[in-house]
């Protein structure tokens, strides 16, 4: 698809907040904020199925079906998007 980009990299350009002066679950939040987004764009934008979408974020495909569909449990999703912040994503 295109360049390798840490989250926190996406956030700082999207945000153009720098990450490493959040702290705490504020951070966490932001990071969980951009990933809900980008899932939801990859599924409008691109013939992924959930379950690759899943797959590329290393979370189960239905917490992008709760995303997709606006149902999820906020705090279940911040954990796991949060521990992955510096983990590569293909853009």
């Amino acid at each position: 698809m295109g360049s390798n980009f840490t989250s926190s990299q996406i956030i700082e350009e999207i945000t153009e907040i720098e990450i490493d002066e959040i702290k705490g679950n504020a951070r966490s939040k932001r990071i969980s904020d951009i990933r809900k987004t980008y899932i939801k764009f990859l599924k409008k934008f691109t013939d992924l199925s959930n379950r690759e979408i899943a797959n590329q974020h290393e979370i189960r495909s239905s917490t992008v079906t709760n995303v997709l569909g606006g149902r999820y449990k906020e705090n279940d999703f911040i954990i796991k998007s949060s521990a992955e912040i510096d983990k590569n994503v293909n853009l």
